[in-house]
């Protein structure tokens, strides 16, 4: 059986986030990796004007752990549903519950210091790539005949 529009669409924006969370996974890794090493804060955490306070670093790997926790379960998600057909709403809504809560903290964290204000580009671009997931997130909400799997 053919799928319908809608669930067409909610294959193409689950296909999104998994390859955003990949994508997502491998820039934290890079990023943990260049500031454990001590090397200045890379994409997507670059540094306020006067730089990262250490605390604000301690801050920045706890959210990275949890971001990986969500991340994981993201591509879990996503995994399941586009090549064994198998969708579980709740990994997703709880993925993307992980992920929402996440970007909250970290926008809290990174625009008092200055952080968007000094490199608007870059943190409003990260917006601009996760939008489409809030739309994913409403599908899952719904009853499961509305978005179609």
């Amino acid at each position: 059986m053919p799928l319908d529009r809608n669930a067409k669409n909610a294959a193409c924006l689950i296909a999104y986030y998994g390859l955003l969370q990949s994508l997502h996974l491998l820039v934290l890794v890079r990023a943990g990796v260049l500031l454990l090493s001590g090397q200045d804060a890379p994409f997507p955490i670059l540094p306020p004007p006067n730089g990262w306070q250490p605390q604000a670093l301690a801050f920045l790997f706890g959210l990275g752990a949890t971001d990986t926790i969500g991340i994981l379960l993201g591509l879990r998600f996503a995994f399941r549903a586009i090549f064994k057909n198998k969708p579980s709403r709740a990994t997703g809504i709880l993925s993307l519950t992980i992920f929402f809560t996440g970007a909250l903290v970290f926008a809290a964290g990174t625009i008092p210091p200055g952080a968007w204000s000094a490199h608007p580009v870059a943190y409003w671009a990260m917006v601009v790539l996760f939008l489409p997931t809030v739309y994913l997130f409403v599908l899952l909400l719904l009853p499961q005949e509305r978005f179609g799997l």
